[in-house]
C-alpha cells in the first residue's frame, strides 16, 4: 500500500508544472484579484494543492496515506527527470 502512495506522490509531482498554468489563471481571476503574490510562493502553493488532490485520490482508493511517501513520490516526480540527466552527464 505504500507504494501506491509512493506512484501517486510521484504522479502528483509531474502533474504540478503542467496544472500551474490552469491553477494561476484560475487563482488570479477567482481568489487573489489584486493581492501580489510571489511566483516562487504559486510554486509551493500549487503543489500543496496537487498534493492534497493526491491524497484524496489515495483516500478514494482506501490507501492508507503516508504524508511522508506522497511528499517524496512528489519531490521524485518534480526533480527526477532533471536529476536523473545530470548523472548519465557525469556531473556532481
Amino acid at each position: 500500500m505504500i507504494l501506491i502512495n509512493l506512484i501517486v506522490g510521484i504522479l502528483a509531482g509531474l502533474a504540478v508544472p503542467r496544472a500551474e498554468k490552469v491553477l494561476k489563471d484560475w487563482a488570479e481571476s477567482i481568489w487573489l484579484g489584486d493581492m501580489p503574490i510571489s511566483d516562487h510562493e504559486f510554486d509551493l502553493a500549487a503543489l500543496l494543492v496537487i498534493l492534497m488532490l493526491a491524497a484524496v485520490v489515495c483516500a478514494i482508493l482506501g490507501v492508507d496515506s503516508s504524508a511522508f511517501m506522497l511528499a517524496f513520490g512528489a519531490l521524485v516526480g518534480l526533480f527526477g527527470k532533471r536529476l536523473w540527466t545530470r548523472i548519465q552527464r557525469g556531473e556532481p
